[in-house]
């Protein structure tokens, strides 16, 4: 039973081994890390809240940007056995049922991660340690607006709340830029002087021959002109151990796609892969919603382009952000994955085309477990029967093209579903007035997009059966 990292037997297996350090030991705090460089914050997972890097962490070392005294600390929990809150997400999965495996054990048994485990453990808190897995955002330049996104990623959200100011609540206000401003989190223009970069490009040099995956990510990357300088560095001094990728929207102007392609074409020989990560989860209307500034067939168009056009160590990978608005066409989601699956498998049950499965934490108005109860099982049976029709077993069928990884995320994603939120009526208030808003400022309508859930806009709506 293949799967993206081997067995899930396998994968449990070595997370017994983890287990054995600590009960909540992660490699990911120490060799995972998430930089952004355009306001200085960092983390190490993509799951924990990001947290600022001071001028201290960086005064007399650029590796400051990863090894924060922040991380520090919470790695000193992580050796302790202590489920340390920043880390929530994978302990909401593992309390809620012990046979489920977080992404605690998913990342801590990669091949950036695990053959890593004694080195890690030796480094102690890792004061100096050098990341395997460094993913950077150099500037917050991007031409969309998703739903769940915030100014902080986004210089479109940023001239949007910068027009029309901040989606105010009762008792607070989501996206104001004098908040970002004041607590040090409000982008640095591209164009003004940046430390943290300073410190990223004296660093690399000597970084990047010991990266396993180097990952860019932004705003939208394909924007950003240290984006482009990067490729050129990688053009010119190979790194065949090194696993290249971009987090990018695919919906760029064409030139932009078409450039990254040459580009690929020119460094592949040089590395051990390429990889684009792009975000969907969902089609059609409803992705276009969720996704403002998404055209989206224009987006499947130049998904298709970038798989025919570059070679086959390449791979496109959807992460998912999967929120209320994504549910009705979820599973039209995971179909087209399916079509894509089957143009482009490299072997049997090998696919250029992958997945990450993940339910959205933030804003908490846009959960999954704010739908209605029959909503929930309705759209839950959908996703379950077709785990089950697809999902890759010891009989080699052609049509079987769901890891047994993606089965597992598919059914906990149900699973979370299905649950209820104590004293959670306030959510729906939140959710329907922030909708609102955001109709009111893009002309757009929840409503119309999403009939099938307009039972949330009714103001005395509060989760029980529609």
């Amino acid at each position: 039973m293949t799967s993206k990292n081997g067995s899930l037997n396998t994968i449990k297996e070595k997370g017994k081994v983890i287990n054995d350090v600590s009960k909540s030991y992660c490699l990911a705090k120490w060799l995972q890390s998430t930089i952004l460089l355009y306001n200085g914050e960092t983390h190490s997972c993509h799951h924990p809240s990001r947290h600022k890097i001071t001028m201290d962490d960086i005064k007399d070392n650029p590796k400051g940007i990863h090894n924060t005294v922040i991380k520090i600390h919470a790695r000193q929990d992580l050796i302790n056995g202590v489920q340390t809150k920043e880390c929530d997400y994978c302990w909401n999965i593992e309390n809620l049922n012990n046979d489920w495996v977080s992404d605690r054990i998913y990342k801590s048994t990669t091949s950036w991660a695990y053959p890593h485990l004694k080195d890690v453990v030796a480094s102690g808190l890792g004061e100096q340690i050098d990341p395997t897995y460094m993913e950077v955002a150099f500037e917050n330049t991007c031409n969309f607006k998703c739903i769940y996104c915030s100014p902080e990623s986004s210089s479109r959200w940023q001239e949007e709340v910068t027009t029309h100011g901040p989606i105010k609540f009762d008792t607070w206000a989501l996206h104001d830029v004098d908040w970002l401003k004041k607590n040090g989190r409000l982008p640095i223009h591209r164009d003004d002087p940046n430390p943290y970069i300073d410190a990223f490009w004296k660093w690399w040099p000597d970084l990047y021959p010991k990266l396993h995956t180097f990952r860019i990510t932004g705003g939208e990357p394909l924007l950003s002109k240290h984006t482009w300088a990067v490729l050129e560095y990688v053009k010119n001094n190979p790194n065949p151990e090194l696993t290249l990728a971009i987090n990018t929207n695919m919906n760029v102007p064409i030139r932009l796609i078409e450039k990254l392609i040459t580009y690929i074409k020119e460094i592949a020989p040089n590395i051990k892969g390429f990889d684009i990560y792009t975000s969907l989860e969902s089609t059609g209307e409803h992705a276009e919603y969720s996704r403002s500034g998404m055209v989206y067939d224009e987006f499947i168009q130049n998904c298709y382009s970038f798989l025919d056009n570059t070679p086959k160590n390449t791979r496109l990978h959807f992460m998912t952000t999967v929120n209320l608005t994504s549910v009705p066409t979820f599973l039209g989601f995971m179909e087209m994955i399916q079509t894509m699956r089957e143009k482009y498998a490299i072997d049997k049950h090998d696919f250029r085309v992958r997945t990450m499965i993940s339910y959205l934490r933030w804003p908490k108005f846009l959960s999954i477990n704010l739908l209605a109860p029959d909503t929930k099982e309705k759209y839950a049976k959908e996703w379950l029967d077709f785990v089950k029709d697809f999902v890759i077993t010891d009989e080699v069928e052609n049509y079987q093209v769901i890891y047994n990884e993606e089965a597992d995320q598919i059914k906990r994603l149900a699973d979370y579903m299905l649950t209820s939120v104590p004293d959670h009526e306030f959510q729906y208030d939140e959710f329907r007035t922030y909708v609102t808003e955001v109709d009111g400022r893009r002309n757009t309508s929840f409503a119309k997009t999403f009939p099938e859930l307009a039972y949330l806009l009714n103001k005395n709506y509060y989760g029980k059966t529609q």
